[in-house]
């Protein structure tokens, strides 16, 4: 008979080949009421885990609030708020949904959706659409007029063009930008410039081949302003590839980090659907004017630490040594923190090289197990937003080792019950 060890470094093998083998490409774009499972026009999701509105911190609350009114499930933030109260409007987990969202991740039922496919496992994953630059954005907890205008220009617009022109060009290979990027100053999620130069450079051919319409025209514009636009789509890539790693029995990998301002919650391959959280730490970094700082700050937030959850992000930060400039730091203590990845990680990822550690492979595959021994938490990089909403910095933070704790505790529980 196997012996337990064994069956877990099995298991843990196989979900790390899965992880290693999976191939996101960009196939569409679609409203999510179109293409997001379980998804309905009530229905308002947010980066995971789940909480009540009721318990929200202020980004998520603003952020669902301007999603309503968007949608015209209400006329007024009053009458959201009563909505979202009684459950007449209701709000979901992004996970939950094979999607992720950055920031407060909101998506509503218009919100046009990345959709990603894992073309090694047939399964697929979404996320909305980069709203662009800018501090006062729906996916920082900020909603006004101008916000709405924008979201009803993209979904209406901006987002027809895109699907125009993905449908013109075929699938984009995410994996193959990534494995470029990194190499060009990336660690694709703070820093995706050049992940989003290497998708244009693949999409433009398509868009200059349309007839210049002045919607044509409009959505160039945003495009080549918006210089962080692919990130969304590497985050819905990174979900698709973790999809099909959940629910290996026996296996102790990580295949969410997910948090929402309360709360920083993970998921275990070998654990199914359940959550295990731990509070939200507070966010070291840059604010980006004088007059903010840490007590302004909402604690830690969004989906887009699944980048860290495939090995990239602040696993890889060497990568992006410009981000070590949020938290006045260095490129040696960069390569540091990569090294100490390696130690809580199941193996390697030759697709990603790190140019100043000798093209070192990335460390993949978080195990819970050499988190708790070791005691080394995934570190990550991330954004700083208001507690009232709007984005006022970038930093690094890294993840609570209690939820680490609670999910090793309850694997024992099950492999030895």
């Amino acid at each position: 008979m196997t012996d337990l060890k064994t069956r877990i470094e099995e298991a843990n093998g196989k979900a790390f080949d899965i992880l290693r083998q999976g191939k996101p490409q960009i196939v569409d774009v679609a409203p999510a009421i179109e293409v997001v499972p379980g998804m309905k026009p009530n229905l308002i999701l947010h980066s995971a885990p789940a909480i009540a509105f009721a318990e929200m911190c202020g980004p998520h609350r603003n952020g669902v609030i301007g999603a309503a009114l968007f949608e015209g499930l209400a006329a007024t933030a009053e009458e959201a708020e009563a909505k979202l109260l009684s459950g007449e409007i209701e709000t979901a987990p992004c996970h939950h949904h094979a999607t992720v969202g950055a920031g407060a991740g909101i998506t509503s039922a218009s919100t046009p959706m990345m959709v990603i496919e894992n073309t090694t496992y047939g399964n697929r994953a979404y996320s909305c659409i980069s709203e662009g630059g800018g501090l006062r954005l729906l996916k920082w907890g900020w909603y006004d007029q101008g916000v709405i205008d924008t979201l009803r220009w993209q979904a209406d617009h901006f987002a027809p063009v895109l699907k125009a022109a993905l449908a013109a060009s075929g699938p984009i290979d995410l994996k193959n930008i990534i494995s470029r990027a990194v190499e060009m100053g990336d660690e694709c999620h703070n820093r995706s410039v050049a992940s989003t130069f290497l998708f244009l450079k693949e999409l433009y051919p398509h868009l200059a081949a349309m007839e210049l319409t002045e919607d044509v025209r409009a959505s160039i514009k945003f495009l080549v302003e918006s210089e962080h636009f692919l990130l969304h789509a590497i985050m819905a890539g990174a979900k698709s590839m973790l999809m099909p790693a959940e629910g290996t029995e026996y296996s102790t990998m990580v295949t969410a980090m997910a948090r929402n301002g309360v709360d920083f919650g993970i998921k275990v391959s070998g654990l199914g659907d359940q959550w295990f959280t731990a509070p939200a730490n507070d966010v070291k970094g840059l604010f980006f004017r004088a007059e903010w700082g840490y007590e302004d700050a909402a604690p830690d937030l969004g989906d887009s630490s699944i980048t860290e959850t495939v090995g990239l992000g602040g696993f890889i930060q060497p990568c992006a040594p410009t981000v070590t400039q949020y938290v006045d730091g260095s490129l040696a203590e960069a390569i540091a923190n990569t090294n100490e990845m390696f130690e809580i990680c199941i193996g390697t990822n030759p697709d990603v090289r790190i140019p100043a550690m000798d093209f070192a492979p990335a460390p993949l595959g978080i195990d819970i197990r050499k988190v708790v021994k070791t005691g080394i938490t995934p570190h990550i990089d991330t954004a700083i937003t208001h507690k009232d909403g709007g984005l006022i910095g970038a930093g690094e933070v890294r993840a609570p080792i209690g939820c680490f704790q609670k999910a090793l505790k309850a694997f024992g529980e099950k492999v030895q019950g």
